[in-house]
């Protein structure tokens, strides 16, 4: 029998460098355990809390000194002659030295693995409580020695590495923790991962599963191999496949041991169920257990065939790049995750839970891990299993230049290793990537000489000599696996260039950052799957609240709103993309959050509205993903997220959720002429529309095209000539359908167009889309303009009207409220004569308030 016994009792931690501020000099208990040096000195009131003001100045200390932890609580263990001991540490942060009853047993410099110490000797007959000591040194400090010792490869001029000291590219730790431009510089130190001892006889040490899916889905061989320590006396192990639904035994079959320990195998098993993304199908699992007498390894297998395909296109340059998943080619949208928080041991898997239904809630598909955190818990890709979700893995290296000496290297070869076996079979991991824009920075030739015609290296000598990790150690990690699960290079890559729109997948950042084009350029910069794209906003006021204590200080242009946005150039980009676009307030704050979020929110809408049309059926997969950065915060700043570190929804969310919807209409107005060429100033007419819609199902559907027009200032209807109101159409399967094009618009500058789209036979609402003239600063509301709301069905729900055409109405309750109150859908435009019902849970007595565009035109006495 296996015994694990945690340890996680009688830890306290004390500062042992000498920066002179004589803080946590002796030992104090910890907070808790996992934990890091942040978490015990905040619970200890020895520093503020790093996320709120401007306290990250007052932290920034503890990155730099040292920390030992200890626990003299261990106590004896009964250790039979034939039992051993081996002392597990699942994470170590960072640079440590460890020390059992004063005798050194490890030093790790790898924050990413784990570490496996017998300690059978050590512990065999000892009758008094062991002691074991964790002494960490500074991070920072030790990475830059080893840039220092390995050396740093870049030209003279320019800049290899975005965020943090280029002291992070040497280190293999979380690089988040430098800083980011979403977050403050957190570098924590400490035991983030559990800590425990296994005593055993025998125990399964090993456990590898690889499943090869027949081309028709008939059929699954899954492919079992392992390891037995202390074998002796045992000739055989079963292995068992288990249906989790029923819990019932689908295949059973004894494997001879080796007299190496090691075991090896394979089930066949015909008709098996398979697991999908949610958007297509249920997340049946099995489980699969070795078994010998005393112990059990078991891991759960999602039985899908998984494959990125690049194939040429009919209408485009370059080829296709689409996730098939069950032989069902799949549009994959979502966001990219950020680590969760800068103290890792404090994100439980209840808040994993939190985050991950939210964006199912949000229909959002594909999660993509980012290589700048961490290869995210066990529990983290449980739920995406379970919930059907597709994870595209970076590995751990984003935005730099990174070294490839031979140590280096060999330890992020272990370091893959570790990753892909402890959550390479989970049936919701679709891709492993190399790295997060490493080919695209050196692209960009900040100060790195490329040669990409040399496809064989050796490139330790060059400027970018981690091609040897990218282009060798981690595709040959993935291949000697045997993992179903394709390896991608970097993300972006392909084509000519890293960036290329025609082949692979693109960051697009022309808009926000770059150029900082127009987001309705969005369509410009259309590419076979966009993997990474997004726009800044405000978080919700509450947030603000929390996050800047001094009432002084919560507005737009103070000096604590600022340090929490990270963003380069933000002061400048809010008010360019506002006043491009719409009429906007900076204050007070309040306004200035809405005005952010209907930003951010407009700019999704558009993205979504263009990439989505262009997944438009085989051998026309145009654009066949598009990943928002970012789905998450980490703190209580101003970010490209979707949802606030209090996971508040901002508007976005709700216009990304209506764009994955599994049908969609979309609307675009078209440009029918140009300005005389002898004047300046005026836009471009666009007095025409488009419409299609999108089917996400896997079968035709027919539905109802209904379309209406109404003048924006009276609010009356506008007769549309040359098209039927109401249409009958049918929607081919898994792609777009373009449905009408070229439709005039009377008076289009004051004219907004709406569509519905309903199922034919049952008649429900699919979807709707109200079309609007460009730019919405042009608009003049009427002062008759009344929007109204009321609460129904008990609370659980909200239904808003309007006189007239309205523009982003946001529902939401006071700052000072409870911030349990979930609305299912917001940010909404409103046309007279129709109700808008929108659930919400939570509600109790709080008072419904309501925000659109321009509502601060409407109060009495107010002036352009």
């Amino acid at each position: 029998m296996v015994r694990r016994i945690d340890l996680d009792q009688g830890w306290e931690f004390k500062q042992a460098s000498s920066l002179e501020n004589g803080t946590a000099t002796s030992y104090l208990p910890v907070a808790q355990f996992p934990t890091v040096a942040h978490i015990d000195l905040l619970h200890h009131k020895l520093i503020p809390d790093p996320y709120i003001d401007i306290n990250e100045l007052k932290c920034l200390w503890v990155n730099d000194a040292d920390w030992t932890y200890r626990t003299q609580s261990i106590g004896p263990v009964d250790l039979a002659p034939s039992r051993r001991a081996v002392l597990v540490f699942e994470g170590l942060d960072t640079i440590v030295d460890v020390y059992l009853n004063d005798r050194h047993i490890l030093f790790s410099k790898n924050m990413h693995i784990s570490h496996q110490i017998d300690v059978t000797e050590a512990l065999r007959d000892r009758k008094e409580p062991s002691s074991l000591e964790l002494r960490f040194r500074s991070a920072p400090a030790y990475a830059r020695s080893e840039r220092d010792r390995i050396g740093y490869k870049r030209n003279a001029t320019g800049r290899a590495v975005n965020y943090g000291g280029s002291e992070r590219l040497f280190l293999r730790k979380a690089q988040y923790q430098w800083g980011w431009d979403w977050g403050p510089a957190v570098n924590t130190c400490g035991p983030w991962k559990p800590v425990y001892l296994e005593v055993y006889e025998s125990r399964v040490s090993d456990l590898s599963v690889i499943q090869d899916v027949a081309a028709d889905l008939s059929s699954v061989t899954v492919s079992v191999k392992g390891g037995v320590e202390n074998a002796e006396g045992l000739d055989k192990i079963i292995v068992q496949l288990t249906d989790r639904d029923t819990t019932t035994p689908v295949a059973k079959q004894e494997l001879a041991i080796s007299s190496t320990g090691s075991f090896e195998g394979k089930i066949s098993l015909d008709k098996p169920k398979l697991w999908y993304p949610f958007t297509y199908g249920k997340q049946d699992l099995y489980l699969v257990e070795a078994i010998i007498p005393g112990h059990t390894r078991s891991q759960n297998l999602g039985v899908r065939r998984v494959r990125i395909l690049q194939h040429p296109l009919k209408s485009q340059p370059g080829t296709s790049f689409i996730f098939e998943i069950n032989n069902i080619r799949v549009f994959c949208g979502g966001s990219c995750w950020i680590p969760a928080d800068f103290m890792l041991p404090r994100v439980t898997a209840e808040r994993y839970e939190k985050w991950l239904t939210l964006a199912k809630s949000g229909n959002q598909s594909m999660i993509r891990v980012w290589g700048g955190g961490i290869v995210e818990s066990d529990a983290f890709y449980d739920i995406c299993d379970r919930e059907g979700i597709l994870v595209w893995q970076d590995f751990l290296f984003a935005c730099g230049n990174y070294p490839a000496s031979a140590d280096f290297v060999a330890n992020v070869k272990v370091e893959a290793e570790h990753h892909i076996k402890r959550v390479g079979h989970h049936p919701s991991l679709v891709v492993w990537c190399g790295n997060n824009e490493d080919y695209m920075c050196a692209d960009e030739d900040r100060c790195w000489d490329v040669d990409w015609s040399d496809t064989t290296g050796p490139w330790d000598n060059t400027t970018f000599p981690a091609r040897e990790i990218y282009e060798r150690t981690l595709p040959a990690v993935v291949a000697d696996s045997g993992t179903e699960v394709p390896y991608w290079t970097s993300s972006p890559y392909g084509g000519e260039s890293a960036n290329d729109p025609t082949v692979g997948d693109t960051h697009c950042w022309d808009v926000w950052h770059g150029k900082m084009s127009p987001y309705q350029d969005f369509k410009t910069y259309t590419s076979r799957f966009i993997s990474e794209f997004g726009f800044e906003s405000a978080p919700s006021l509450r947030t603000l609240h929390r996050a800047i204590t001094s009432p002084s200080e919560r507005h737009a242009q103070s000096r604590t709103f600022d340090v929490h946005d990270k963003g380069p150039g933000h002061q400048r980009r809010y008010p360019m993309y506002m006043g491009e676009n719409y009429r906007f307030r900076m204050n007070p704050l309040k306004d200035f959050v809405y005005c952010t979020q209907f930003l951010q929110a407009e700019a999704m809408a558009y993205a979504y509205n263009c990439w989505r049309r262009e997944f438009r059926g085989p051998g026309e997969e145009n654009c066949a993903g598009v990943l928002v950065w970012q789905l998450n915060d980490i703190w209580p700043g101003t970010t490209w997220a979707l949802v606030d570190v209090d996971l508040n929804p901002k508007p976005a969310f709700y216009i990304t959720k209506r764009a994955l919807e599994k049908a969609v209409v979309g609307m675009e107005r078209v440009i029918t002429a140009k300005p005389h060429y002898i004047v300046t100033g005026y836009p471009p007419e666009k007095g025409q529309v488009d419409v299609w819609a999108v089917n996400g199902e896997l079968g035709e559907r027919k539905v109802l095209l209904e379309l209406k027009a109404f003048d924006i200032k009276s609010g009356n209807s506008v007769e549309l000539q040359g098209v039927q109101a109401k249409q009958e159409c049918v929607l081919k399967a898994n792609q777009t359908t373009e449905l009408l094009a070229g439709l005039d618009i009377p008076n289009y500058n004051n004219t907004v167009v709406v569509a519905y789209l309903d199922d034919l036979a049952s008649g429900e609402r699919l979807a709707r889309w109200v079309s609007w003239p460009e730019p919405l600063k042009y608009l003049q509301l009427s002062p008759e303009l009344k929007v109204t709301s009321k609460v129904v069905d008990g609370g659980c729900a909200v239904i808003l009207n309007a006189n007239r055409p309205v523009k982003g109405v946001v529902l939401q309750t006071s700052a000072e409220g409870p911030d349990d109150v979930v609305f299912d859908n917001n940010f909404v435009d409103l046309v007279p004569g129709e109700e808008i019902k929108i659930g919400v849970s939570g509600l109790k007595n709080e008072s419904i308030q309501m925000r659109f565009l321009y509502d601060w035109e409407l109060v009495p006495g107010f002036q352009l």
